[in-house]
């Protein structure tokens, strides 16, 4: 736990989270990982693949069953032909694990995302969240996990409230707390931009009601 920023000198009174990136509410600066850090989501099916049991389909891009080298006979996306990629041999990377011994962060991909975070009965705070994954594929599943542990899993996103004038911005949230992010093109979230910060902890304070769902929804 950090009890001060090394940067303003300012005492930290906000939540410490674990494995989170604290930032400070006074000066915007990272201080640095509370407790443990983060641990990377790897997903169950890449440890099949990483293991040669399994690899994509390049055709349908389903995790699918080797035979020897090749892919076993399967449907298509839609469950109702056989994918014509049956039987195709894959290659030999796209089965193979990584050396024994490798360090898997050579390779995962890492976002780290700066977001703010608000609860209905405190000041909003700047978040950062650093999400590894191996499978571009997976960044959008495991960036809705990263939002279940801060929302619970019960939330849903809006647009940012229109009359504000920031349409590149989407908020996550329930009746009780929320993210405000850039909207991905692609689906999830990226990084709020630096020059948005300021202004979207100014809506959140002034506009707080706005934000947040009814409850009894």
């Amino acid at each position: 736990m950090f009890d001060f920023c090394p940067h303003c000198g300012q005492t930290i009174d906000q939540e410490q989270v674990e494995g989170r990136m604290l930032v400070c509410g006074r000066c915007g600066k990272d201080i640095g990982f509370v407790g443990a850090v983060q641990r990377a989501a790897v997903d169950e099916t890449e440890e099949l693949i990483r293991g040669g049991t399994v690899a994509r389909c390049p055709v349908c891009r389903q995790a699918v069953a080797l035979k020897g080298q090749a892919l076993v006979p399967h449907y298509g996306a839609d469950k109702r032909k056989i994918c014509p990629g049956s039987g195709k041999p894959v290659a030999a990377d796209a089965a193979a694990p990584p050396p024994a011994g490798k360090d898997l962060s050579t390779f995962m991909t890492r976002d780290v995302i700066k977001l703010i975070s608000c609860k209905r009965t405190a000041d909003p705070r700047i978040e950062i969240l650093t999400l590894d994954y191996l499978d571009k594929s997976e960044r959008v599943r495991i960036q809705i996990e990263a939002l279940r542990e801060m929302l619970g899993s019960a939330f849903r996103i809006k647009d940012f409230p229109p009359s504000l004038h920031k349409p590149h911005l989407a908020v996550w949230g329930n009746a009780d707390t929320c993210v405000a992010a850039k909207k991905h093109d692609h689906g999830g979230f990226e990084s709020i931009a630096d020059a948005d910060i300021a202004s979207v902890l100014a809506d959140l304070r002034q506009h707080r009601d706005t934000f947040f769902t009814s409850r009894d929804r």
